[in-house]
């Protein structure tokens, strides 16, 4: 089958046509009615991005003429020299209009740079945790406890390569000889 065309006009529809083709789409699972839903709300973005450029734009014609009816018949006013075209200022090169930004206009997400900190702006300080803005410190592990969970790993690892029917035999020579004697039973069984 061809494929279809990148830059093919769209089919002009009436209001009934395209509603019975939205509907055709979602009952056959080709599209989501949460796809549809934000569709919508991008419609709804767009348009704020829209008025939001024509303001900025507006305010940038309004303060080099002075006058503010645009209509300068000169050489060039300067209104539009140096302007970024193509998308509002504050808004960072490369991410699309309106990424991460609900239509309330709030933020998605975690604050930039917040990483799995809880935020103490949200959290009142209570008078029991004076510290509220140091990192809790990790403890520290004696040589004794890495080493078993190293060999719990190890264990582990040969535990999962081992069919579930024979592991009983080897879980109870790790229960009577310890986990040693298990990993070098599974080693051997494994390597066959």
């Amino acid at each position: 089958m061809p494929r279809p065309r990148l830059n093919a006009p769209a089919p002009q529809l009436s209001h009934g046509q395209a509603s019975y083709v939205l509907e055709r789409l979602i009952a056959d699972r080709r599209i989501s009615p949460g796809e549809v839903s934000r569709y919508v709300s991008d419609m709804h973005r767009e348009i704020s991005d829209l008025e939001s450029r024509l303001q900025t734009l507006r305010s940038h014609v309004g303060a080099s003429t002075g006058t503010g009816t645009g209509s300068g018949g000169g050489t060039g006013s300067g209104a539009t020299f140096g302007a970024r075209r193509g998308r509002p200022p504050g808004r960072p090169p490369g991410r699309p209009p309106g990424s991460g930004v609900t239509a309330s206009g709030k933020r998605r997400g975690r604050p930039p740079g917040s990483k799995n900190v809880a935020s103490s702006a949200s959290a009142a300080p209570s008078a029991s945790a004076p510290s509220a803005g140091k990192r809790r410190r990790r403890a520290r592990i004696t040589p004794e406890q890495l080493a078993s969970r190293q060999l719990q790993g190890r264990y582990l690892g040969l535990i999962r390569q081992i069919p579930a029917t024979r592991r009983g035999q080897y879980q109870k020579i790790a229960k009577e000889s310890g986990r040693e004697a298990a990993i070098n039973a599974m080693k051997s069984a494994v390597n066959r």
